[in-house]
């Protein structure tokens, strides 16, 4: 009956520490950067909040005939932390701070995000493929990607280009 009542302690306390982890472990500001940069976001340059900020985009908004092969910039107005922007794995690009993605596809296009070092500056996306020719992309950088020391960036940033008709 002891043995009975030990092992019930430690079940509960194994319990107890498990759920302790799995409420502090959720929705921690990367998943909500995630998620509130499809809602919360404005177009480069357009930033009033704190931190640091997306200031130029190649393609700028609304571009049209847009190579089916771009290179996509976001420069930054100081230095940023790559390994909070760097693809590191472009098959899960849903989980990144830097995505592309085609508006009549549910899934974001696969690439890489370089920076240019050692600024860290400017983060530029090269598809791994040539992209549908006469649709429209949608760029999305989250608060997700931080600065060398540490801090998100002001706002999520989306816009938008199309690409040139085949």
């Amino acid at each position: 009956m002891k043995r009975f009542k030990i092992q019930q302690t430690y079940f509960a306390l194994i319990m107890l520490i498990l759920s302790v982890l799995l409420i502090t472990g959720c929705g921690g500001s990367d998943e909500a950067a995630l998620v509130t940069a499809q809602y919360d976001n404005v177009l480069p340059g357009a930033c009033t909040e704190a931190g640091p900020k997306v200031i130029s985009s190649i393609p700028t908004n609304n571009t049209e005939n847009v190579a089916i092969s771009p290179t996509i910039t976001a420069d930054f107005d100081e230095a940023m932390d790559p390994a909070t922007i760097n693809v590191v794995d472009s098959t899960h690009p849903e989980s990144l701070a830097f995505t592309l993605r085609d508006n009549g596809d549910i899934a974001n296009t696969k690439g890489k995000v370089a920076m240019n070092t050692p600024l860290n500056t400017i983060a530029t996306f090269t598809p791994d493929a040539a992209l549908h020719g006469d649709s429209w992309y949608t760029v999305t950088i989250t608060t997700y990607a931080k600065n060398a020391g540490g801090t998100s960036l002001g706002c999520s940033y989306k816009w938008s280009f199309k690409t040139i008709a085949p």
